[in-house]
């Protein structure tokens, strides 16, 4: 018997088609470590793709190489909005936003003992724009030239003024890497293999599907760290996540369904820590001509089809918030207008697929598992609202890296759930690879494009940005479902708090 979406809803929040957690305590007796070393073992939901930082393009491989590498800048998000603060760089300054000046730390050592210097960051922007298979090729696409003033200066000169270009320099293919250790290993595989950056902790070991094991770097530049070794572990399945957290293998574990906070309350030497983070859940919509969502009308039937409000509601038990939108209101930019007005309308829905003649029409949802919070039953949710509005909805479930392969390959049917993240301004909209996968084209969305290079002011700017996104939003290229909150469990051990850009920097987290 088919169930209708309010039933299938409710029984999702109730938890009854959650897995049963299984083998807990899966590695505790393989971890190597010495009994008076201090060691930080984190649970990520999947595993790190890549230890080249300009080749992942995921914020969760990112929060593990943020330990490895350096960044020229930080993000502060601690107050309203973003702030940079210094990092790599001591210092810049600007006169007119074409040309920039950065004075560099003059104390900083790679992990092989080799001094870092400007010729470092320089090749690290020609390399990551000279290699169109990097998938942070398109990440300095501003910058015309890299000038070394001396060792520890640099001049930085963009094609055009651009108030933006120190959020190039944080985020997924910022991390500064050596030139001259790169250039002796001879190509990149055999570089990223035993990776050297100037981070807090060195590179020890990658077991795929297992763990990365970090060790303390007793040389870097910003004291002595925290942890004698860091263990980042992928344990996907979400059952056996929680159990290891819960019975001490893990210090932290992301990712925790809503279901199993009371479990981890409740249980001695744990604790739930939930906060806002620079994310959205988005449906990513296919509009070419062989696709049915070419179709304008069968578009919006999808947007209202969809209960925002209760998935947010149940199916992640309120931590999350509805939203048509694609940034969040810390990210400069958001349009707030987009969570203001969600239009629920199945009647309406099923009444534009008849106009348009695709009753019944089959379409493919692609989820991964385990990624984000209850990714897997937000789909499901969402399968069966299509299917409620006259779908012959399909879901596809796939593990994390076979998902970014697909992605990568341009493997996926008309739908597919993406959580966007790692970004610092809305003008990631207009980024290069936004359109990669929709065959889409709008004269205005590229008009806005070529004009927010130009504003007269960071108000006029801003305009500009809330404007696409109603575009994109209106036109359902992305149908956007719900900022989600970052729920994590954190042992007592430690102490942490989370951070808006979901990174997990090992110096943050304090043993008790």
């Amino acid at each position: 018997m088919q169930s209708t979406r309010r039933t299938f809803v409710k029984l999702l929040s109730s938890g009854v088609f959650l897995p049963v957690a299984t083998a807990v305590g899966l590695s505790r007796a393989s971890n190597a470590f010495a009994a008076d070393q201090k060691v930080l073992s984190i649970a990520q939901g999947n595993d790190i793709l890549s230890l080249d930082p300009a080749d992942h393009g995921n914020n969760s491989t990112e929060s593990a190489l943020v330990n490895i590498y350096d960044y020229l800048v930080t993000k502060d998000f601690s107050g309203e909005t973003l702030v940079f603060t210094p990092n790599l760089a001591k210092s810049w300054s600007t006169n007119d936003q074409v040309r920039w000046l950065f004075k560099l730390r003059e104390d900083v050592r790679w992990h092989d003992g080799r001094k870092f210097t400007a010729n470092d960051v320089k090749f690290t922007v020609e390399r990551t724009q000279g290699d169109p298979k990097l998938k942070s090729t398109s990440k300095f696409s501003s910058v015309k030239g890299v000038k070394v003033v001396d060792d520890h200066t640099l001049e930085i000169e963009t094609k055009y003024p651009n108030p933006l270009l120190l959020h190039a320099f944080v985020g997924n293919g910022a991390g500064i890497l050596p030139q001259q250790a790169f250039e002796a290993a001879g190509d990149k595989e055999t570089f990223f293999r035993n990776p050297i950056g100037t981070g807090p902790y060195r590179f020890k070991e990658w077991r795929k599907a297992d763990r990365l094991v970090l060790e303390k770097n007793t040389d870097w530049w910003g004291g002595q760290p925290k942890w004698d070794s860091v263990v980042i572990r992928a344990i996907p399945e979400t059952a056996t996540r929680v159990s290891e957290f819960i019975t001490g293998g893990v210090d932290i574990a992301v990712n925790i369904p809503p279901e199993d906070i009371e479990r981890i309350k409740a249980n001695q030497g744990t604790r739930i820590i939930s906060f806002d983070i620079a994310r959205n859940l988005a449906l990513h919509v296919r509009t070419g001509e062989k696709w049915v969502t070419h179709d304008p009308r069968v578009r919006e039937a999808i947007d209202l089809a969809i209960d925002r409000e209760t998935i947010a509601r149940q199916v992640v038990n309120g931590y999350g918030s509805p939203t048509r939108g694609f940034f969040p209101k810390k990210i400069p930019g958001s349009n707030p207008q987009l969570s203001a007005n969600l239009p629920y309308d199945p009647e309406k829905a099923r009444a534009l697929l008849r106009v348009a003649g695709k009753e019944g029409a089959t379409i493919k949802l692609s989820t991964p598992s385990g990624r984000y919070v209850k990714d897997r039953e937000i789909s499901e949710a969402i399968v069966g609202y299509l299917e409620d509005a006259g779908f012959s909805p399909q879901l596809e479930v796939l593990d994390w890296t076979i998902y970014n392969s697909r992605l990568t390959a341009d493997g996926f049917g008309e739908l597919y759930l993406w959580g966007m993240g790692s970004y610092t301004d809305g003008s990631s909209l207009f980024q290069d690879d936004f359109k990669r996968h929709y065959e889409w084209a709008d004269p205005e969305f590229d008009s806005l494009r070529e004009k927010v290079r130009n504003a007269g002011s960071e108000d006029e700017r801003l305009t500009i940005l809330r404007r696409a996104q109603e575009i994109v939003a209106d036109q359902r290229v992305r149908i956007g479902l719900i900022y989600p909150q970052s729920i994590y469990g954190v042992n007592d051990r430690v102490k942490f708090d989370g951070r808006f850009d979901e990174m997990i920097f090992a110096e943050d987290v304090v043993p008790a």
